[in-house]
């Protein structure tokens, strides 16, 4: 084998390598999405398994009823107002944002950026620590976004 066409050839892999992968990641399209924080509560429960911290996204009523027994199991009162709650899933989506378990009460949530990536919509949140009163509680609030087009 030729020393010098090993070389091109090893050049060209690696051209091809980089700008593959280049054209990957500008293809990948972060568009931030427009949000409105639609109510801001805590669970309170000792019994069962506890719901890990989380965000979920519901594009209809019925994806919505179908997560409502996870917090039925633990908060039943708090199920049942979150089951009848009034919201549009025509014109937009419901997240619900989940924080963490604490034995104090209370943190707060903050959403730093709400965006659609690859058409997954991204909820970026942070959870503050919780003061002192002595009380289980795990703080989650409602987000709305607007549907795309």
């Amino acid at each position: 084998i030729n020393m010098s066409a090993l070389k091109s050839a090893s050049l060209l892999f690696f051209i091809f390598l980089f700008s593959g992968c280049s054209s990957d990641d500008a293809e990948v399209v972060i568009e931030n999405l427009s949000y409105e924080i639609i109510f801001e509560s805590q669970l309170s429960y000792s019994r069962g398994e506890k719901i890990p911290k989380q965000y979920k996204v519901f594009t209809d009523r019925e994806d919505w009823l179908d997560f409502i027994p996870t917090i039925e199991e633990v908060n039943p009162d708090r199920a049942e107002n979150l089951e009848n709650i009034d919201f549009d899933f025509t014109n937009a989506n419901l997240i619900i944002v989940i924080g963490e378990f604490y034995n104090s009460c209370c943190t707060k949530i903050t959403i730093n950026q709400v965006y659609k990536r690859s058409d997954n919509i991204i909820v970026d949140f942070e959870e503050s620590e919780p003061g002192v009163a002595a009380a289980l509680s795990q703080t989650y609030l409602l987000i709305k976004t607007q549907k795309q087009n």
